[in-house]
C-alpha cells in the first residue's frame, strides 16, 4: 500500500486541487525523502505550476514544462491540500508552496515513499524498467508480458517490471476472483484463463479507484475483508490461508484456488 487505486486517487485529488497553481516555493523537512538533489528540486519547480499529471503503476508523474516531478507513496504516503494558516499535516515530508494562499503536503510516515525530478515519461519507465501498466494495457500488452514470463502467479503479478500497479492486497484479490492457486506457473494458464485473469485485473483495480482504496468498506463477497487469520471464505467457507512468497503474506482459499 499504496497500489494502483490509492495513487490514482492521490492523482485525481492533485488534479482537482493543485493543477495550474503556481509554486512560489518548495519546503523540504526531510531530504532523506528525495531522490534528487535538494537544489536541482527547487531550481525544477519553483516559478513553474502543475500543468498535468499523469500516473505509471504505482508512479504520479506531475508535468512542469519540461520536466517532471516523481511521486512515489511506498507504504504510508498520501498527499493533503491545506490552507496556509493552517499547521502543516503531521509527516510532511515535502510542501508545495502555492500563490494563492494554499499548499500541497507530501505525506511519508514510514520514509519507504521518495520524490524525484525525470526527464520524460518513457526515460522514467525505461529506467525503472516498469511494465504496462496494469489499467491502462491492453489484451495484447498482458498476453505479450505473460509469454515472456516464467514465475508463479502471485509473483508475477506483484513484479513491475511484469505490469506495473499491483500490489499484494490487489493481487490476493484478483487470483481469487480467477481461482488461481497464487502458486500455479502463469506459464501454464489456458488462453481462456489468461483472458478471465486480465478481465479481472481491471476489474479489481476499477473497483478500487471507485472506493478510493478504502478497503474496509469492502463487501463481505471480496476476499480482502477476510485477509486475515481464523477467516472463511465468502464463497465456500472453508479456512482462508495465509503463506509467505519472496517475503510477502498473502492469503488465499484452498478450495477455490486449487493449484495446477
Amino acid at each position: 500500500m499504496p497500489e494502483l487505486p490509492e495513487v490514482e486517487t492521490f492523482k485525481r485529488y492533485l488534479d482537482k486541487t493543485s493543477l495550474k497553481q503556481f509554486i512560489t516555493n518548495i519546503k523540504v523537512t526531510d531530504s532523506r525523502i528525495l531522490n534528487t538533489d535538494e537544489t536541482h528540486l527547487r531550481e525544477t519547480l519553483k516559478s513553474k505550476r502543475f500543468e498535468s499529471s499523469t500516473r505509471h503503476g504505482k508512479y504520479l508523474l506531475v508535468y512542469l514544462k519540461p520536466r517532471y516531478l516523481v511521486l512515489h507513496f511506498g507504504m504510508s504516503g498520501d498527499l493533503k491540500y491545506f490552507n496556509k494558516n493552517e499547521a502543516p499535516p503531521k509527516f510532511s515530508k515535502v510542501i508545495f508552496q502555492f500563490n494563492n494562499g494554499f499548499n500541497l503536503a507530501y505525506i511519508s510516515i514510514r520514509m519507504f515513499g521518495k520524490v524525484a525530478i525525470a526527464n520524460s515519461i518513457e526515460e522514467f519507465i525505461e529506467d525503472k524498467k516498469l511494465g504496462p501498466d496494469a489499467y491502462k494495457m491492453t489484451l495484447e500488452e498482458f498476453e505479450d508480458a505473460v509469454q515472456r514470463r516464467s514465475a508463479i502467479a502471485k509473483n508475477a503479478l506483484l513484479n513491475q517490471s511484469f505490469i506495473a500497479g499491483i500490489g499484494n492486497i490487489y493481487s490476493d484479490e484478483i487470483l481469487f476472483r480467477t481461482k488461481i492457486h497464487p502458486k500455479t506457473n502463469i506459464n501454464f494458464l489456458s488462453e481462456s484463463k489468461i483472458k478471465e485473469l486480465f478481465v479481472n485485473i481491471k476489474e479489481v483495480l476499477e473497483y478500487g479507484i471507485k472506493k478510493k482504496g478504502d478497503l474496509i468498506t469492502y463487501p463481505n463477497e471480496f476476499l480482502i475483508p477476510h485477509r486475515k487469520k481464523e477467516e472463511k471464505c465468502p464463497i465456500c467457507n472453508s479456512d482462508i490461508t495465509r503463506f509467505e512468497i519472496s517475503g510477502r503474506h498473502g492469503f488465499f482459499c484452498p478450495s477455490c484456488q486449487i493449484q495446477s
